[in-house]
């Protein structure tokens, strides 16, 4: 097993030369592994590039932008918790999942360059990982502000309540605007 996630270097190699993201020598240890200082305002962007399509910040797992579907799970409180412990809804769609380690730095940076070999599981994302090493140390400077201590996501608004559609929304726009 080489150093710094036990993933062999030859791994998921090509025989095209292109690069391929496994080689994971920039973290090392992923037990301990020092996370070097970040901007945190950078990685909520690279965030919501990366991975707000499927995953959401807050405690109780809501997706709050239009278009985002909820397949992973929440991201808040990810650093410190158990793999594979967060409920996700394509459970049985997911099929296996990470497990048998905690999600400190040192994993989630090897895991932010390549899932499949960070944690040799099928891991389904449309998510090929990220190869420069700052991008990630930025991400993950903003997932730690991801916690009981950020009022934002951690008590976020009551949802507001559903009005279920009886009209097509242009219909009933109309429908309402004319003299009664």
């Amino acid at each position: 097993a080489a150093a710094g996630g036990g993933v062999s270097p030859s791994v998921g190699q090509r025989g095209t030369g292109a690069k391929v993201r496994s080689d994971f020598g920039d973290v090392g240890d992923p037990g301990s592994f020092e996370l070097p200082p970040g901007d945190a305002a950078l990685g909520q962007r690279y965030f919501k590039k990366h991975c707000a399509h499927c995953h959401s910040v807050f405690s109780d797992n809501r997706i709050t932008t239009a278009g985002h579907a909820q397949l992973g799970p929440t991201l808040f409180g990810v650093l410190g918790r158990a793999a594979g412990e967060a409920e996700i809804k394509q459970k049985v769609a997911m099929g296996s999942r990470p497990a048998g380690f905690v999600w400190d730095a040192g994993h989630l940076m090897n895991y932010l360059k390549n899932p499949r070999q960070a944690v040799n599981a099928n891991v389904h994302m449309n998510f090929r990982g990220i190869d420069d090493f700052q991008t990630r140390v930025d991400l993950l400077h903003y997932l730690q502000t991801l916690n009981e201590d950020n009022e934002a996501v951690a008590n976020p608004p009551e949802r507001p309540t559903s009005v279920p559609p009886i009209f097509p929304f242009n219909v009933f726009g109309h429908w309402m605007s004319k003299d009664r």
